[in-house]
């Protein structure tokens, strides 16, 4: 069996047992680290989640915390703020656009065998509570957390 075909396989048995599994992207070159969801979709009919540019441990505790809440009926939608995912910070949920799909859900794509899936962005602010959009979010920080889908304050 190669590679692939194992994690194919974990990757179906977690998600049958689980209803998802959280991927794990480094930080390279080419941009800050990220996590995914993969099964929210299928198992919940929930769009899949990515957060980026947190530390490994704290995003998959977060993503699988929000599995929690989804399976238990909760639906993180677009386009609005939400209490219930950092502790004292409302993070901003937006709609991944399909042209950020080749860059950042590989595989989930594979899994799903194309885009045909929806991806919301789970978006966090600074400790001072500031936002990737605002003036004030700092310079030294500014490529930590690309900002995947619109942005509708309204």
């Amino acid at each position: 069996m190669t590679n692939r075909e194992q994690l194919n396989t974990k990757l179906q048995n977690d998600i049958a047992k689980f209803g998802l599994q959280v991927m794990y992207v480094m930080e390279d070159e080419t941009g800050p680290g990220f996590s995914y969801s993969i099964g929210l979709f299928e198992s919940y009919q929930h769009p899949e989640i990515i957060i980026i540019g947190l530390k490994q441990e704290l995003s998959h505790t977060l993503i699988n915390n929000m599995a929690y809440d989804i399976k238990d009926g909760k639906t993180f939608r677009p386009s609005t703020f939400d209490a219930d995912i950092l502790d004292n910070f409302k993070c901003y949920i937006t709609e991944v656009e399909k042209s950020n799909y080749d860059n950042y859900v590989g595989q989930a794509q594979r899994y799903y065998k194309g885009d045909e899936f929806p991806l919301l962005q789970c978006i966090y602010p600074t400790v001072k509570g500031i936002y990737p959009w605002e003036d004030e979010w700092p310079e030294s920080i500014k490529d930590l957390q690309p900002i995947l889908g619109p942005v509708n304050l309204s």
